[in-house]
Parts: C-alpha cells; sequence; structure tokens
C-alpha cells in the first residue's frame, strides 16, 4: 500500500482508505484527514468491509451508525446502534478489526452506508468501498459471483450474431438424458426452429422482448411444451427435468399434479440464485 505525501499535510489526522476491489482483489490508496468536531485516533490498520452476502441478495441497504469506545488500541465497546439489523451486525464485525495508533482512550460516532448497485452481469469494473476511517464508511453491493464462462459467451453471441446462447440440459430422474436435435422457440410474433448444438441452441434477439415464450421439443419418447417463459431467462442456463414417479425433496409438487406429465424447467442465472417453473401437462408420448 502507498501513502500520498501530499495527502498528510491536506489532512492531518484522519485516515482515508479508498478499496478498489477488481475482480480477485482489492487495491488499496491510503490518505489522512482530520475530523471537523475533535481530534480522533488514527487508523493504522483495517480489514475491508464487505457487504453482506445475505443482505446483497435481499437487496437490503441503508446507513448504520454505532458509537465506538476505545482503550487507547482497539474498540473497547459498541453503543447506540442504528440501522438495518443485517447491516450493524456487518458494521460491527468490521470495526472490531481497525487498529489505532496509540491515544487516549476515547469514543466518537462511526456511520456506515450500505448501497446495492444495479451492474451489468459478471460486472467487472470497480466496486468501490471508500472508508474516510473512523468517522465514515461507504460500502457498494454488487454481484460477486458469475459464471464468467457463460456471462463472456453471452456477450460474444449478441455481439457477434445479435443472438442468445441458451445452453439447455435435460434430466429424467435425476439423470442427465440426450438433448433434442432441435427445439422450437415462439412468442406472438414468430416461431422458430433451432438446432441445439454443442449443448445450445441459439435464439434472435428480438425474441427477447414482448411477450412470454414457448418451448416446445422432442425428447425421448415425448413431446414437451413449456409456456409462459420469461425472455429474461433467455440470459440463464436451463435445465429441464423430467420424472416418472417423483422430482425428490428438492423440488416438491402439489399432491393434485401428476409428476409423469409434468416439467419443471430451471433457470440458472450467472451470477446468483436460481429460480425454477413447474408446468403441468407439459409432457405427452409422442404417439399421442
Amino acid at each position: 500500500m502507498k501513502i500520498d505525501p501530499g495527502c498528510s499535510n491536506k489532512w492531518p489526522g484522519l485516515f482515508v482508505l479508498l478499496a478498489v476491489l477488481t475482480g480477485f482483489g482489492f487495491i488499496p490508496q491510503l490518505c489522512t484527514a482530520q475530523q471537523a468536531d475533535k481530534p480522533v485516533p488514527e487508523v493504522v490498520s483495517a480489514s475491508v468491509p464487505f457487504y453482506p452476502r445475505l443482505a446483497l441478495a435481499a437487496r437490503i441497504s441503508g446507513a448504520v451508525h454505532l458509537h465506538l469506545s476505545t482503550d487507547g488500541k482497539r474498540v473497547t465497546s459498541i453503543t447506540d446502534q442504528k440501522g438495518p439489523v443485517m447491516l450493524i451486525a456487518a458494521a460491527e464485525q468490521n470495526v472490531r478489526t481497525w487498529a489505532f495508533a496509540e491515544h487516549i482512550p476515547t469514543s466518537f460516532d462511526v456511520n456506515f452506508n450500505y448501497k446495492v448497485i444495479d451492474s451489468p452481469r459478471c460486472y467487472s469494473g470497480n466496486k468501490p468501498v471508500i472508508l474516510h476511517l473512523p468517522a465514515e464508511v461507504e460500502v457498494d453491493g454488487a454481484p460477486l459471483e458469475c459464471d464468467k464462462d457463460s456471462y463472456f459467451r453471452l456477450q460474444k453471441y449478441l455481439h457477434e450474431q445479435r443472438v442468445y446462447p441458451v445452453e439447455l440440459h435435460i434430466t429424467l430422474n435425476g439423470k442427465p438424458t440426450a438433448n433434442p436435435p432441435e427445439v422450437v422457440i415462439a412468442n406472438s410474433a414468430q416461431s422458430v426452429t433451432l438446432p441445439v448444438k454443442e449443448g445450445l441452441f441459439l435464439v434472435p434477439e428480438a425474441m427477447a422482448t414482448g411477450s412470454s415464450l414457448r418451448f416446445q421439443a422432442g425428447i425421448g419418447q415425448d413431446n414437451i411444451k413449456i409456456n409462459g417463459i420469461n425472455p429474461n431467462q433467455l440470459e440463464s442456463i436451463w435445465t429441464i427435468m423430467l420424472a416418472d414417479k417423483t422430482f425428490g425433496q428438492d423440488y416438491p409438487v402439489p399432491k393434485r399434479i401428476h409428476v409423469h406429465s409434468t416439467c419443471i424447467l430451471s433457470f440458472d442465472p450467472m451470477d446468483g440464485d436460481g429460480i425454477y417453473m413447474t408446468v403441468d401437462p407439459c409432457r405427452k408420448p409422442a404417439s399421442e
């Protein structure tokens, strides 16, 4: 880490860290500053705060206020906590990592500001964590997990061919089975028959807008038809699950549903938890 020599003359006293999250690590830049109302202890080391995973998934954001007391080296007590409970816990965990230059025991306030940012999937730019230590902390949260191979494949196909490459998987009774040679994707405006090659079928970009989609294919001895697919799911990996008796504990279905005529279509996005839809009826023997 480098300290800008010009900073210490301009703002003597308060430690400011700009930690930029880039891909797999942080690039910190250090500077010093001074609190306006009274002297505060200098932070000599601190962990970079992370946005709590569950809070980010639930899009919980907001300000956290803490009142800290020190023993001259570290934080000894935290009181007057205000803000979302999940974010308070993360802020408290972070301040307990702070180490101060030796000072007369004191107390002061600190504010954490957590903000969820809407970024493109597999966001590859900088996600700033700005720490005006020890008075203020700003944490921006964006998706941290991502299937980069799928994402960049998507971008390549969209840029070069104006199509969405949908990765397709089929399971029968929990075991992988062969993909169909072709599928039909339709909406209210058009219907296209698309070959499945190397596990992918390529959907024209124009079908990503407008009405819901219908999927049709011959899989094994069955004809499969699934209606009501959100066009946004063209950016996900599709897994069609078929079963003769049960889909297992992970995919419970209502008692009124006939498993042998039901399909479960799971959408696995590139940057988080997926969703699935249960469709009955969707599966009919090809002979009918």
